[in-house]
Order: structure tokens, then sequence, then C-alpha cells
């Protein structure tokens, strides 16, 4: 049987494979905590004292933003996992060849874990800043 090689070689297979799990993780911490952002939203919704065109329109905006941020911070950990899945492996193999290539490898693998980063810092200031 002959060897995969590439970009999903063996090991990039189980690498990608970490990264999408760990990415699922996180989105599905995400869609738990906007249930439960959900069920509380809704028991404000049901506040008396307001119009209730105007509470529904609230309650829109406020559960917009919560799906806003909970894909923005899915989506960009599962872009995270895969790129450092990918960077990693092909650091690692370069790393066994070449170890003075070591500060190198691991600022490519930094830079694709800041995807991740940049998820969560969009997925703040959508919650933080709302709709205008």
């Amino acid at each position: 049987m002959a060897k995969r090689s590439g970009l999903f070689g063996s090991e990039n297979v189980v690498s990608i494979s970490i990264g999408i799990a760990s990415g699922v993780v996180f989105l599905v911490v995400g869609i738990g905590i906007l249930l439960t952002l959900v069920n509380g939203l809704t028991l404000e919704f049901q506040a008396p004292g307001m119009a209730s065109e105007e509470a529904a329109r609230a309650f829109g905006e406020r559960l917009g933003r919560f799906i806003g941020a909970g894909l923005a911070l899915g989506l960009a950990a599962v872009g995270a996992g895969i790129a450092v899945g990918v960077a990693g492996a092909a650091g690692i193999s370069a790393f066994t060849e070449k170890p003075e290539v070591f500060g190198r490898v691991f600022l490519i693998i930094v830079l694709g874990e800041g995807l991740a980063i940049y998820g969560i810092a969009i997925a703040i200031l959508i919650l933080i800043l709302g709709v205008a």
C-alpha cells in the first residue's frame, strides 16, 4: 500500500481531525451558552410593561447578536484548528530534519492560532457594541 503524501497525508489527516474536533467542541459550548441566554431572554421577553412589537424586535436583535457571536467564535476556532493542524504537522517534520528552524515554525503555528483570537475579539465586539 502506497503512503499518502501531500496536504492530506496520514499525519495531516490526524492533525486536521484534531483541529476540527476542537472547533466543534467550541461550537457546542457556544450553542449551550446561546440556549442558556435565549432562555433568559425569553423570560425577559415576557416582561410586563413593554409593547409586544417593541419587545419582539428587541428580542430578535439580541438573538441575532448571540447567533453572530457564536458563529464568529465557532468558525474561527475551526479555521484555526485546521491551520494549526496542517502547519504543526509540517513544522514537526521540518523540525526533526533541521532543529534550527524551530523559531520560524513556532511563529507560523502562532499565526494560525491568531485566527481564533480574532474570532474571540469579533464575538466580544458583537456582544458589547450590539445593533446600532
